[in-house]
């Protein structure tokens, strides 16, 4: 789920115009509660990396591009995505999102194999999924256009 999610906002990402400012949300700093969960979302990070899944995001996407531009494609999406970026906005989300007792079960899940099997095994699953959820938006764009053509 997590890879089709970024995979979801890397594709809005490349979407957007180049000079668009986003503003990341900054939790309160003041509390001993926020530090506590901005530790433990950072020893998320370390459990379950973002940056491998922008890898395997990038590989899946560039299946999507025609064999001859995806060296390039690939190469572009490298340059214009920033890890650490990403990373500080999932360690926001997370502690904005999830509460102490919350993050502790996340951590304690993944550090179980169990955990790590199915970390691993996600992008398969979502991978799985991509398609079905691309070809329902499709369309959806599509029968909106013709009721919109229609109604002109």
């Amino acid at each position: 789920m997590r890879t089709l999610l970024i995979g979801t906002a890397l594709m809005a990402f490349i979407a957007m115009p180049v000079s668009a400012d986003i503003a990341i949300p900054v939790p309160e700093q003041g509390s001993a509660n926020m530090a506590a969960k901005m530790e433990l979302a950072q020893e998320y990070s370390k459990l379950v990396p973002v940056g491998s899944d922008i890898d395997k995001t990038i590989e899946q996407l560039a299946l999507q591009v025609p064999v001859a531009q995806r060296t390039q494609f690939k190469s572009i999406l490298n340059r214009t995505i920033k890890a650490d970026r990403l990373k500080s906005t999932s360690e926001m989300a997370l502690v904005d999102i999830f509460t102490k007792s919350e993050l502790e079960a996340l951590i304690a899940f993944y550090k179980t194999p169990e955990g790590q099997a199915i970390k691993d095994k996600m992008p398969e699953y979502q991978g799985r999924l991509q398609p079905v959820l691309e070809g329902m938006i499709k369309d959806s764009v599509s029968s909106l256009e013709n009721q919109m053509k229609a109604a002109q």
